[in-house]
């Protein structure tokens, strides 16, 4: 597949969404001295829904990126621990082998540093800019219109045409993308940027699984936290007669919250949604190819969307570098799907069940609350766990639990 002859291409790649996933595209194709033209309808500086969570691998992927010490030059706090509630047991954990940290960073200040990037390697950017359509010739995509917004409409030429759009991908409707594997959305989120609520001593990324809800607190900046609650399909309409009043009557409700938020004020106004699909699209077609949410989505209760974003971006980065290079199309970009498949199926089946599961307080949870009592007893519990975990976990469970096994292994 290659555009016809007639059709004089003006960029290697017009990435459409700026963003995490479409601003490393166009940084690690531009790195490779690829023409490269990103748009977004957006300004920049500028803030989008997230849930901010950025594991041990995302950050690599940031240092990879060359981006890592802006993004703490910034005063995001790096978060060495992992703490976990169900109900009211505590169980804290590294936040991944020695030496590796979380990041909670704020995209209004990501989305920006991962932007200068792309442009940095070489990259040209056209912002408050939106695509109305696709070129196409023979069946191929071959460029689009690009609309300034307020000024002039014109055709921009290149050899591929990335969606980078989000999940609501304009691209991938025109081109009738394929959703596969879908399940049911998950659950409505509400969070905010809170000031003044009382920090840990040690900067902690804490989650909440407490009376069918899921909380979380992210520290960011110095005095910057961002508390999130993710509840059921059924209290979507009363929440949003009152987000602020109901977000801050039930994280009150989670252990040790209530203290902690006395002082708090909100930054702005909550922010939610009723739900997040769970669906993969086939990311590519003729001229075409998708990344970031646009090609694969889920609910946000796992924290993994930023960090698969990255990945996602530098696997086909890869991929198309390949095929400019010559190498044939369909070949190139099949085999990067199923890598792509590979590598996410894991994380999408641990994402979609824990977005299905229930957390109603019962009390099949006091015979280990009175285990736990003795601290010496404790550490029995602790100790046996390794044993269990095959008969807890399901295949995909283990093979994530695997890998990240081998990493500790090597720090040893």
């Amino acid at each position: 597949m290659r555009p016809p002859p007639m059709a004089t291409p003006e960029y290697d790649a017009l990435i459409v969404g700026a963003r995490v996933a479409g601003a490393t595209v166009a940084a690690r194709l531009a790195e490779q001295g690829r023409k490269v033209l990103l748009i977004d309808r957006d300004t920049f500086p500028s803030d989008t829904l997230s849930t901010h969570a950025l594991g041990f691998n995302a950050v690599d992927s940031l240092r990879r990126l060359g981006v890592l010490d802006r993004i703490e030059a910034a005063g995001f706090r790096r978060i060495f621990r992992h703490r976990a509630w169900v109900e009211d047991i505590c169980i804290e954990a590294p936040a991944g082998p020695p030496g590796t940290y979380s990041l909670a960073p704020r995209r209004i200040v990501l989305d920006q540093i991962l932007l200068d990037r792309a442009v940095q390697c070489g990259a040209e950017r056209r912002l408050q800019a939106r695509v109305d359509g696709l070129l196409v010739e023979d069946g191929v995509v071959v460029g689009a219109v690009v609309h300034q917004i307020g000024g002039e409409k014109q055709e921009v030429r290149a050899r591929v045409v990335v969606g980078a759009d989000g999940k609501q991908s304009q691209v991938a409707r025109w081109v009738g993308a394929e959703k596969y594997d879908e399940r049911p959305i998950g659950r409505p989120i509400y969070y905010g940027y809170f000031h003044g609520f009382t920090p840990l001593a040690e900067p902690a990324i804490e989650m909440f699984f407490v009376s069918d809800r899921i909380g979380f607190c992210f520290p960011m900046r110095p005095d910057e936290h961002c508390l999130i609650l993710e509840t059921q399909q059924e209290e979507f309409s009363l929440i949003r007669q009152d987000p602020a009043g109901w977000f801050r009557q039930e994280f009150s409700k989670l252990p040790g919250m209530a203290g902690r938020l006395q002082n708090v004020t909100l930054e702005g106004r909550m922010l939610g949604t009723r739900g997040v699909e769970n669906f993969f699209r086939k990311p590519y077609g003729p001229g075409w190819a998708l990344t970031g949410d646009a090609a694969y989505v889920k609910d946000p209760c796992t924290g993994y969307g930023i960090g698969d974003a990255l990945l996602q971006s530098f696997l086909i980065a890869k991929a198309l570098g390949a095929w400019l290079d010559g190498a044939e199309w369909e070949a190139t970009m099949e085999a990067y799907t199923q890598r792509r498949d590979a590598a996410m199926r894991p994380l999408y089946e641990q994402t979609v069940a824990a977005a299905a599961a229930r957390d109603d307080a019962h009390k099949q949870l006091d015979p280990l609350r009175a285990v736990l009592v003795n601290q010496h007893d404790a550490r029995r519990v602790i100790r046996a766990l390794p044993g269990l975990l095959d008969q807890m976990f399901e295949p995909m469970d283990r093979f994530r639990h695997a890998f990240l096994a081998n990493l500790y292994e090597q720090e040893v």
